[in-house]
């Protein structure tokens, strides 16, 4: 069966269960980022509370990062015979009874207890949602579906500062971590009532996308038998980095340096989120458009301009516009998050992607856990931040360089499984 030969009533009935597939699958990613970056908004709560110091509440914060990427080992060759709906439930559920506990936490190190918990079941949401995506969508539309499914993570971010804070204000951390658990359980139940893994399980049997092989039992090796999964961490890594440093300590910047009131944390969170989901969904679109290498290295190039412009602000004293510019700016750095996860599935078979997605990312984990914690030890030892994102900098300069390098498209270049023009444009999203 292709998508050609379906009649306009099947047509139709595709595009309702795609977009409805895709709605359950950004509101998965919300609460996957919303309890990863929770701690991030909560930070001066929990650190009064539990008398955190810098360097503490950077490593809550970031060791979430350490059992996501053994997740994503373990999670990604799962992928192969786990259906992604499976996965789900998997994740969220133990990410749930997390998040509950979580709630009730004394001390710190029962908090980075629960916190390497929650990390290793979000890698099988993230996993499952990639899955599910590759299974309702043509390769050609995934770069914009996957910029939606990013931007759904920069969302809930803003959403941690935009609604966290002045509930945490009215009613403390602990109300705002039971609202985050009862949202990830409200997910689950949905994800068990109406959630379908693929266009099969509602009647569309051995559907044909028009522009991919049927799929082929490939070797898990193969995933290192050529560069890109390597092209796809690093880039990666340059977003992430940039998502963990600035979430968790440029809000803490502008106060110390800047003498920015605590009343303004939330706004400047919600408008750095905002940035990433307008940038992220622009990114989607471009994509699908330019070539996915250069949206990468073009995207380590920004992220390196917006870490130099968050350093300036801890050098000059500047207007609270400027710091508001600033923080509407700094989505650039993932303006090519979507291209990065849509390269996979160009240069990977369809069976290997999801795979290939989760060993790729635990290039991003590991930097979304060294930006927070090194930047809070350098806090710590410092007393200073410039320091802190003179060090964030580096980094990005660091990945944008091997980049410039690695992320050529070449003739000789083995692709594991090439892409083709396709004849229609079948069931996008929005249309």
């Amino acid at each position: 069966m292709t998508s050609t030969t379906l009649s306009d009533f099947d047509q139709t009935r595709l595009r309702l269960w795609q977009m409805g597939m895709l709605l359950l699958a950004i509101s998965c990613e919300i609460f996957l980022a919303a309890d990863w970056y929770g701690v991030a908004a909560a930070l001066p709560f929990l650190s009064a509370d539990l008398a955190l110091d810098p360097g503490q509440a950077g490593m809550a914060q970031g060791i979430f990062a350490l059992t996501y990427g053994i997740g994503m080992l373990i999670w990604s060759p799962m992928s192969r015979k786990l259906p992604a709906r499976t996965m789900l439930l998997i994740g969220l559920t133990g990410v749930s009874i997390g998040m509950i506990i979580q709630v009730f936490v004394q001390s710190y190190p029962q908090l980075i207890l629960l916190r390497l918990f929650i990390g290793f079941f979000d890698a099988a949401v993230f996993i499952g949602v990639m899955k599910m995506l590759f299974d309702w969508f043509p390769r050609h539309r995934r770069g914009f579906v996957v910029g939606l499914i990013l931007a759904a993570y920069s969302l809930a971010i803003t959403l941690d500062f935009a609604l966290g804070i002045p509930l945490m204000l009215a009613f403390g951390w602990r109300v705002f971590f039971a609202a985050l658990a009862a949202g990830t359980l409200l997910v689950t139940a949905v994800v068990l009532a109406v959630g379908r893994a693929t266009p099969e399980t509602i009647g569309f049997r051995n559907l044909n996308w028009g522009n991919e092989p049927e799929p082929t039992q490939v070797a898990m090796r193969q995933i290192f038998a050529s560069k890109w999964v390597l092209v796809a961490g690093l880039g990666i890594a340059a977003c992430t980095f940039a998502i963990s440093g600035t979430a968790t300590w440029v809000v803490p910047a502008f106060i110390a340096e800047q003498g920015m009131p605590v009343e303004s944390a939330g706004l400047v969170g919600t408008l750095m989120g905002l940035s990433q989901v307008v940038f992220l969904v622009l990114g989607g679109v471009m994509s699908d458009k330019v070539p996915k290498s250069m949206m990468i290295r073009g995207t380590a190039f920004l992220a390196f301009l917006v870490a130099l412009m968050f350093l300036s602000a801890t050098v000059y004293t500047l207007s609270f516009g400027t710091l508001i510019l600033f923080a509407s700016l700094s989505g650039l750095a993932v303006l090519g998050g979507g291209a990065v996860f849509a390269l996979m599935s160009e240069k990977y078979p369809v069976a290997l992607a999801p795979a290939a997605i989760g060993f790729a990312e635990v290039f991003g984990i590991l930097s979304s856990f060294a930006a927070p914690a090194l930047m809070g030890v350098i806090i710590s030892e410092t007393g200073n931040f410039f320091s802190a994102f003179l060090a964030f900098a580096i980094a990005e300069a660091v990945f944008f360089a091997i980049l410039i390098v690695i992320a050529r498209e070449t003739g000789g270049q083995k692709v594991l499984n090439p892409t083709t023009t396709p004849d229609i444009e079948l069931s996008h999203p929005g249309q």
